[in-house]
């Protein structure tokens, strides 16, 4: 059983990759698993108490994900003045003024998530998804345009999420029979290792990169149509 959910983007998306630094922040041009799935853990947690988020936790990690990219995406690349904490203990101030590097997706059209689901967590699954409003970076919002849909098979147009990945020295993940033209971005999601306790971000343990967050490569259909040095447009192949 798949459920659809989809979502029409509001504002301007922006969503650090996680080989980026905090001075060069490339965006990403759709919401990881990793964020999609901490999102429903958010919502969950908050509508039904912290007393249900291990269980809402143990089946949001066994969902298989797939997106269906929107049509256009418009990536603005700027410079812009941060502040940054100062290394130097004899500075005056505790914070620095720098420049960083910043993209900003413009996405046009509809983002459709569908999610490979149990029966018994389909009206759960629907009552979350009805409630998230942001995905990744809070700010990036998404309206969701109808009631999510249940479906028996996944439609043509979507991308699975479960993308091929390198954890250590292992290769996991699941790659397709034929090549699929378009641009390879990664996408970090929730690994095998990855605890309910470690998620919490109130409690001391921490989540380890490429066991507890592992980085998927994920090929998304879009082609570069026009760029300059201050925006590139891709359109949905």
């Amino acid at each position: 059983m798949w459920l659809i959910a989809e979502y029409q983007p509001v504002t301007l998306f922006s969503f650090r990759s996680g080989m980026a630094t905090s001075s060069g922040a490339k965006t990403l041009f759709l919401p990881t698993p990793f964020a999609i799935r901490t999102a429903l853990l958010d919502v969950a947690i908050r509508t039904n108490g912290l007393a249900t988020g291990q269980t809402a936790f143990d089946w949001i990690k066994e969902l298989s994900i797939a997106v269906r990219p929107p049509e256009r995406v418009v990536v603005t690349n700027l410079f812009a003045k941060i502040l940054k904490p100062t290394r130097k203990e004899e500075a005056e101030e505790a914070m620095g003024r720098t420049i960083a590097f910043r993209e900003y997706a413009q996405l046009e059209g509809m983002v459709a998530l569908a999610f490979s689901v149990a029966e018994e967590w389909v009206h759960e699954l629907t009552m979350l998804l009805t409630q998230v409003n942001y995905f990744g970076k809070r700010g990036s919002f998404f309206q969701l345009m109808a009631a999510p849909r249940e479906v028996e098979k996944l439609p043509d147009g979507f991308v699975p999420m479960d993308g091929v990945y390198i954890q250590g020295t292992q290769v996991g993940g699941q790659a397709t029979g034929a090549f699929v033209a378009g641009l390879i971005q990664m996408m970090d999601d929730w690994g095998e290792s990855l605890t309910f306790t470690k998620a919490n971000i109130y409690t001391d343990e921490k989540i380890v990169v490429g066991k507890d967050r592992v980085r998927k490569s994920v090929v998304l259909p879009y082609r570069l149509v026009r760029s300059s040095k201050g925006f590139s447009y891709y359109e949905r192949i």
